[in-house]
């Protein structure tokens, strides 16, 4: 090749090359939590920030920025510089969102690129102590003996435990209402007192009480029964098809480059096989789930899909 041919060969080549630096990261890294400190979400994201922080060789940060279900954080993500320093703990929050919130400033499908799955956490189907039903058949016995009757806590529309309760209601015709709550503790505390019948929170926040007594957990959210409390049934062994389990992952502003998106991929993929990751899930209720970027991202337009579907008749009924 020609000296002229070669040095234009090398310009093509740098026109070409991605705008992102060649030393990834070049500065310390956040993961942006949408949700307050304390839930599932920042967890996972705190697990995340020290073994990225140990792969990475930068310091990873974890930024809570909650509020407005979650859109607020996320508002934050989809505008930040698509360089791999800004992440997202996703969860199906990020896809729910939008189908109860209009004109929203980011487009999920547009503004996030999906980096790996972490892990799925189930919430769990409890009563109070002290109510009859021991079993979710025998809930939904005393539910339509009893329509409108019977009531349920939440963390508010969209929130996990407010879908929860409405597919289990959807799928049986039970006639339940909503009481929604600010703080998820007092809503815990109701449904051990009684005043609300019954309440779908996190296993891991549930398990005390649970053990304790005060609480009965029916079944488990997630397709199957968990490691963490195997002697809970799935909901599903009742509702066949029933499946509610929260996910959650990490995503990046869209046009963050493909290399970027692999490196990251890659690290999660290998601190989700640590033995303290695993025992720290696991203790929490959770099952780790790892994958690629096209995994997390079938995961989530399947979960817009479920829920819209969910939302719509929610509407129709002016639930």
């Amino acid at each position: 090749m020609s000296p002229h041919r070669f040095a234009a060969a090398l310009m093509l080549l740098s026109c070409a090359a991605p705008a992102w630096p060649q030393v990834f990261p070049e500065r310390p890294l956040r993961i942006i939590v949408a949700f307050s400190s304390g839930t599932a979400a920042d967890i996972v994201a705190r697990q995340m920030a020290i073994k990225l922080s140990e792969s990475l060789g930068k310091q990873v940060v974890v930024e809570n920025r909650d509020g407005a279900s979650g859109t607020i954080g996320a508002g934050i993500a989809a505008h930040a510089t698509p360089d791999g320093h800004t992440m997202l703990i996703a969860s199906p929050s990020i896809v729910v969102s939008p189908i109860l919130i209009k004109n929203l400033p980011y487009d999920v499908f547009r503004d996030f690129a999906p980096v790996a799955t972490i892990a799925v956490f189930p919430t769990v189907l409890v009563v109070g102590a002290q109510f009859k039903a021991s079993s979710v058949m025998e809930l939904i016995d005393n539910a339509k003996a009893n329509p409108g009757k019977l009531n349920y806590a939440t963390a508010g529309r969209g929130s996990a435990s407010h879908l929860s309760a409405e597919l289990m209601r959807s799928m049986t015709g039970i006639d339940i209402l909503e009481v929604p709550y600010r703080v998820t503790n007092q809503a815990l505390a109701d449904t051990i007192s009684g005043q609300v019948t019954l309440y779908f929170p996190n296993l891991a926040s549930a398990l005390p009480n649970i053990n304790a007594g005060r609480l009965k957990a029916l079944a488990v959210t997630s397709v199957k029964r968990t490691q963490t409390a195997p002697e809970i049934p799935a909901l599903a062994e009742t509702l066949p098809g029933y499946e509610a389990a929260s996910w959650y992952g990490i995503v990046v502003p869209s046009r963050t480059p493909k290399a970027i998106i692999a490196r990251l991929n890659g690290d999660i993929g290998k601190a989700l096989q640590m033995a303290d990751v695993k025992q720290r899930f696991l203790a929490l209720g959770g099952d780790i789930v790892s994958g690629s970027p096209e995994d997390l991202g079938r995961t989530m337009r399947a979960g817009s899909q479920k829920w819209a579907k969910l939302v719509r008749e929610i509407e129709t009924h002016g639930r």
